[in-house]
């Protein structure tokens, strides 16, 4: 009998400890995914483990099936997160309460901004900058630091601006000399009566 309840003891630690981990959304916190959903635990660019940012995308999408009015389905395909090596964007404000990012050549359309225990989802306008601020994350009513951000989207398919190769201003120059010079040696004659 005492190894049935040592045995249940240590399954209810367990499974206790598994649900203290996982990724909701914060009740009441969230009225569109537009204006931000404040969530529990953390969040990272893996697709695997315990912050797995696939753990946010089906807690959104669970919580909006009793929420309508928090948004639609996501679905969130990531690009890179802050504090990955070899993360190629910039931030300002790192270890504050609000700064900027820039991920040149993507088109970011959410961000979670990660502070404290909570990170908040953001779907925004695709960009390739912006700002981010920790102020609805909940921290002894002032703003936490900044922990990271997780970025979500895709690869811009604007074209960087083109510039033209030595040889083609070359040509470009050629030709324009060539119009000048033929102008001028066009000569009018103005006759006057």
């Amino acid at each position: 009998m005492n190894r049935i309840l040592v045995t249940a003891a240590l399954a209810g630690a367990f499974f206790g400890a598994g649900a203290a981990s996982a990724t909701s959304v914060i009740d009441g916190s969230c009225a569109s995914i537009n204006t931000g959903c404040l969530f529990e635990t953390n969040i990272n660019s893996s697709n695997s483990g315990n912050a797995s940012y696939l753990l946010a995308q089906n807690a959104f999408n669970t919580y909006n099936d009793t929420h309508p009015g928090a948004g639609a389905d996501i679905t969130l395909n990531v690009i890179a997160a802050s504090n990955d090596g070899g993360f190629t964007g910039s931030l300002t404000g790192a270890g504050t309460a609000s700064g900027t990012w820039s991920l040149p050549g993507f088109l970011v359309d959410f961000v979670a901004v990660k502070s404290a225990q909570n990170f908040v989802l953001y779907k925004i306008t695709p960009a390739s900058s912006g700002n981010w601020d920790t102020f609805l994350i909940p921290y002894n009513q002032n703003p936490h630091a900044l922990s990271h951000l997780v970025f979500f989207g895709t690869k811009s398919t604007t074209p960087p601006p083109s510039v033209p190769e030595p040889a083609s201003w070359a040509l470009m120059i050629l030709g324009f000399g060539g119009i000048g010079a033929s102008l001028r040696q066009r000569r009018v004659r103005a006759t006057f009566a």
